[in-house]
């Protein structure tokens, strides 16, 4: 079973994605839809996808509940929602109803030192998703994770997904501060992490013998059950295909992996961690 817990799909003339510009490039400043992606997940035998939010607001969320309402390889949407806003608790109940809303992905606002108390409607809205157990992915990077593991710290049952193993500079091959702050987020025992966006993360086109140490330190730090495989497509486009972020987190893996580890790793632990239903 193939489950990729991380891609997106877009349409240009919504006009919510305040970051696809012409000046992003024409390999991303395009339309993508299931269409384009359908026939290669089928080639691959991948079951389905959990699509994520490419624009800070609920219109983008209603707009991808209702793809998934017409496209079978849709599992799930991670939406957005305004997690520091009065009206957070009203929408995402309101959201809850739909079967196809398995999480979000907010926006957080600045905390460098990790004083998350200044917000204290945030901290209220997470500990109801905490309460929950409702999924919350973190689009972070190396400098963020201190202040994020002391915003776990204070909302100790948050299910908080990282995105992107939090973005390591493996274009430099750097592995500080990256490894020491994942270490530290890995130790609260409900976060989890996808192998995503790796081959574009840091800039440039990432391979395999380049991502491994990484997805090493992630596996050491998190087990083979807290991590998840993502294309993150179509942003991958810029460096392979579906296809070749699949072999690329594939053959990153370490050669001495179980069968059962790595089927968790591109299947089960999103099932698991996002709660999906699955068809019989």
């Amino acid at each position: 079973m193939i489950i990729d817990a991380h891609q997106h799909y877009w349409q240009l003339q919504r006009g919510d994605y305040g970051w696809l510009t012409p000046d992003t490039g024409p390999v991303l400043y395009q339309d993508y839809m299931p269409e384009q992606l359908n026939l290669e997940l089928q080639q691959r035998g991948v079951m389905g996808t959990i699509v994520v939010q490419a624009a800070p607001t609920i219109e983008e969320t209603e707009f991808l509940l209702d793809l998934c309402e017409q496209e079978e390889t849709l599992l799930g949407v991670v939406g957005w929602l305004d997690v520091n806003g009065s009206d957070f608790e009203q929408h995402y109940l309101r959201f809850r109803t739909k079967q196809h809303f398995v999480g979000i992905r907010p926006t957080f606002p600045a905390a460098p030192d990790g004083d998350w108390s200044r917000y204290p409607q945030l901290l209220r809205n997470l500990a109801l998703l905490a309460e929950d157990g409702f999924p919350v992915d973190l689009l972070i990077r190396p400098a963020d994770l201190p202040a994020m593991a002391k915003l776990v710290k204070n909302v100790p049952k948050l299910k908080a997904v990282i995105n992107h193993l939090a973005v390591p500079d493996i274009k430099n091959n750097q592995m500080e501060p990256w490894a020491t702050g994942l270490e530290a987020i890995a130790r609260f025992e409900h976060v989890t992490c996808k192998l995503s966006g790796l081959a574009t993360g840091s800039g440039g086109r990432r391979q395999a013998p380049e991502v491994a140490p990484y997805v090493k330190h992630a596996i050491d730090v998190f087990g083979t059950e807290r991590l998840m495989f993502g294309s993150d497509w179509p942003v991958c486009l810029q460096a392979g295909s579906f296809t070749d972020m699949l072999g690329m987190v594939g053959a990153a893996l370490p050669f001495d992996m179980t069968e059962a580890q790595i089927e968790a790793i591109f299947g089960g632990n999103a099932v698991r961690t996002y709660r999906l239903q699955m068809k019989e």
